[in-house]
């Protein structure tokens, strides 16, 4: 039975949605993935999560979203007063950075 197209692919091949790469060091703009909502007012609290600054992590895998917008699945720790928390999540590519492990 022949393939049928799915909805705007016009039957054409279709490249792989998901890139495995290792294990390789990156930077992680928090700031950047975090925004301030729009007329944020908020007050210092130096107990509270670390997140308006950049972190190193480990990029392991790239993935397409169905729209061809490319994401990086990335571990990091995030710092809050006492132990870190190691976080696994996927990111979109323009908040990360290669780095130099």
């Amino acid at each position: 039975m022949p393939t049928q197209s799915i909805g705007g692919d016009n039957g054409q091949p279709q490249r792989p949605a998901f890139y495995r790469v290792g294990h390789k060091p990156v930077l992680i703009d928090l700031a950047a993935l975090y925004p301030n909502a729009p007329h944020f007012e908020g007050t210092y609290c130096p107990d509270g999560l670390q997140i308006r600054s950049v972190h190193r992590g480990v990029l392991t895998e790239w993935a397409r979203s169905e729209w061809g917008d490319f994401f990086g699945k990335v571990t990091y720790k995030i710092t809050a007063k006492g132990p870190e928390d190691e976080v696994t999540h996927w990111v979109p590519a323009w908040v990360l950075k290669p780095s130099v492990p």
